[in-house]
């Protein structure tokens, strides 16, 4: 089984203004059509999304996969998204719009996602997306999602936590993680963890991690950050260069059958 992160950008490519010249307009055929490609060349069972679109135009891209799609919405602009080969079974959303807060916790998304990954076995896949600038929010959105974890657990103990978490490994939320069992998949398995965010031109960032219950780690076999071309490259933010995003994707594989 293979599932992976990966912060998309609005579907905007990066830099937009070179992405647009080749995919067209977010939502436009061209463009679906391409991101339903990129999507299915990393090859993951499940996929979470973040910084993702409307809806409808998601829909056309797991269409194009044959894959499932739950979105978790967002209170400001935006949205997740889990596309999967597994049926949804359900789906919740942590992130609300609260009229005395001007920025909520988990104002960008965060949500669970229950997969059906066979005749009597679960998945709930946890996508979260953290504020990125406010540290003290960033530990309050790392509290409520230990509790969270804690209320999933009573239903489904297989449990991935998975995202854009705007931090290091340093920070509270990790922290937490840890206490409650899981395991950073990269860590485990992929040889420690790596950059996320270093195509030339924006800064260094080591922010999107899976995380895996105590009951799936023994099951992981490796974990990578994805570095082909189409996903970053080396040359100066010129014309005609542009990525997917500006995020990499990161990609675990675990045997679920031990």
């Amino acid at each position: 089984m293979k599932i992976g992160t990966y912060n998309v950008l609005g579907l905007t490519g990066y830099p937009a203004a070179e992405a647009n010249k080749e995919i067209g307009a977010v939502a436009s055929e061209a463009n679906v059509a391409h991101f339903a490609g990129v999507f299915s060349d990393l090859q993951c069972d499940t996929i979470a999304l973040q910084e993702g679109i409307g809806v409808r135009p998601m829909q056309q891209i797991a269409k194009k996969m044959g894959y499932y799609l739950a979105t978790l919405p967002s209170p400001i602009a935006w949205p997740g998204h889990v596309l999967s080969r597994y049926p949804i079974a359900e789906s919740r959303t942590f992130s609300h719009m609260v009229p005395s807060e001007e920025v909520p916790a988990f104002s960008r998304t965060a949500g669970a996602v229950l997969l059906e990954v066979g005749s009597d076995e679960k998945l709930w896949v946890v996508d979260v997306h953290l504020h990125p600038g406010d540290v003290a929010l960033r530990a309050r959105e790392g509290d409520i999602l230990g509790e969270r974890l804690q209320e999933l657990s009573l239903i489904c103990a297989n449990i991935v936590v998975l995202g854009d978490f705007n931090s290091e490994v340093d920070e509270k939320v990790h922290a937490n993680l840890r206490a409650l069992s899981f395991t950073n998949a990269m860590e485990a398995v992929g040889g420690g963890i790596a950059a996320t965010m270093d195509t030339v031109g924006i800064q260094t960032h080591y922010i999107d991690h899976l995380y895996f219950c105590s009951a799936l780690a023994p099951k992981l076999k490796s974990a990578h950050v994805v570095r082909e071309a189409g996903f970053r490259h080396d040359g100066p933010q010129a014309g005609g260069l542009w990525v997917h995003s500006d995020h990499l994707p990161v990609v675990a594989e675990l045997d679920w059958n031990v």
